[in-house]
């Protein structure tokens, strides 16, 4: 019979390549993720269309966060502080892409991307964006769909604006018409257009009033 013996020296080595092994098994980039108009908590993404963001290099190794942006006629951004998981992918596997949620917005997917390959990547990232506020943005329940502004008097005016040399900016408000009918407007390159507002009580009030998603109570309450 024959007997292996291993001195001091070997254990160690075997040691420390079973631990480099098993840290990169953890460290192993995830994939990208499905359709983003397809994903959520609740359902899809109303009226989603894939925005392609421009390609971004990292160096091996390298970590950066990001903000990406809807824009156009779809200006809206599902994500975690709505609930909705995973409403945007990118196509490079060496990657991580994780949303940072409190720093998210209605137009905004802020995230921290790492290359864990050992050369230079590029990455691009496509976005779910939607015509439609999402939960909490609205100042109303909205129903039905798009229509002309009535250019009723406005109320309740806020901007959103992405970062950069050249901002990209959108308007929201609320218009209400002399027969008492309430809109919720959008206005993006100057072109404006209006959802109108429903009855309150409504499951869908309930979900945009304004409260914070599951998802964002969970994390809330390990700060």
């Amino acid at each position: 019979m024959t007997t292996i013996t291993m001195n001091a020296k070997g254990a160690v080595r075997l040691a420390l390549r079973a631990a480099a092994l098993g840290l990169v098994l953890m460290l192993l980039p995830e994939p990208a993720k499905a359709d983003p108009c397809q994903t959520g908590a609740y359902e899809p993404i109303p009226d989603c269309v894939l925005q392609q963001q421009a390609p971004v290099n990292y160096k091996g190794w390298q970590t950066s966060g990001w903000a990406y942006y809807c824009t156009g006629d779809h200006p809206y951004f599902y994500g975690l502080q709505q609930g909705y998981i995973d409403s945007y992918t990118w196509d490079n596997s060496c990657f991580t892409v994780t949303e940072d949620i409190f720093v998210d917005g209605p137009n905004k997917l802020d995230v921290t991307i790492t290359n864990w390959c050992l050369k230079e990547e590029t990455i691009t990232v496509t976005l779910g964006c939607s015509s439609k506020p999402p939960p909490g943005v609205a100042s109303c329940t909205t129903v039905g769909g798009p229509v002309s502004d009535p250019g009723c008097p406005q109320s309740n005016v806020k901007n959103y604006c992405s970062r950069g040399p050249v901002p990209v900016c959108f308007q929201t408000y609320q218009e209400t018409c002399a027969n008492k009918t309430s809109y919720f407007c959008t206005m993006t390159f100057g072109v404006a257009y209006c959802l109108q507002c429903g009855s309150t009580g409504s499951q869908d009030q309930k979900r945009a009033s304004g409260t914070l998603s599951p998802v964002l109570q969970a994390l809330s309450a390990r700060r």
